[in-house]
């Protein structure tokens, strides 16, 4: 069972293809890792589009969210076997990632601190990247304007939040400042997804910030 699971809310936008490319890809590697949310996609899966389409076309409030979630457990849902997929270099990569693993891509460093992988996603309005951290080492502390979306796929890393394993997915933490340290083992890999820049809060976040904003850190 993943500690720290996707939000229903998010589940049901991913189960009625309401999410966009980015959002959508990390609830994807999420449920690829974390069985019990993928038994709660299959399950909304199996109540019926009608159901989703007409819950979504509505305003849904909290009674009408708990009243669907309260029904997941009554469908019966069968497992589904998926075939691991390997790409050499890749080979902690989900299945739904490998498809945006394109020849020759590779780790590029940042600020000295850490590597990253930036995907291009037809369609993507998110920033959307790998990145990999050493044990011990860490992302500089910031704080997000958006909405992030982070799912680890190896290793874990700890923030002012919690302790983070695989499978594991956050949301946020907006204004809060955070900053996320890779746990003791090896390297930390996580998917992380940014509606907009973030903006580093350290002593040296007036120097980087215009740089992040525009996109080229």
């Amino acid at each position: 069972m993943s500690r720290h699971p996707a939000p229903d809310e998010l589940l049901l936008d991913y189960a009625a293809g309401a999410l966009p490319d980015g959002p959508a890809l990390a609830v994807a590697l999420h449920l690829a890792l974390a069985p019990d949310s993928r038994r709660a996609v299959d399950r909304l899966n199996a109540v019926g589009g009608a159901l989703i389409e007409r819950e979504a076309e509505a305003a849904m409030d909290d009674a009408a969210l708990e009243s669907v979630m309260a029904r997941l457990d009554e469908v019966a849902v069968e497992p589904r076997a998926q075939a691991p997929i390997r790409r050499p270099g890749f080979e902690w990569a989900p299945a739904p990632l490998v498809p945006h693993l394109r020849p020759g891509l590779g780790w590029r460093r940042i600020l000295g601190m850490f590597d990253e992988i930036r995907l291009d996603l037809p369609g993507a309005f998110h920033r959307v990247s790998l990145l990999r951290l050493e044990p011990g080492h860490g992302l500089p502390q910031h704080k997000h304007a958006g909405y992030e979306y982070t799912v680890c796929l190896q290793g874990g890393y700890t923030d002012e939040t919690g302790n983070y394993g695989v499978g594991d997915f956050a949301v946020g933490p907006g204004e809060h400042r955070h900053e996320p340290i890779a746990d003791p083992g090896e390297p930390c890999i996580a998917l992380i997804v940014v509606e907009k820049p973030i903006v580093l809060t350290g002593p040296w976040g007036r120097f980087f910030n215009p740089l992040v904003k525009r996109g080229l850190i």
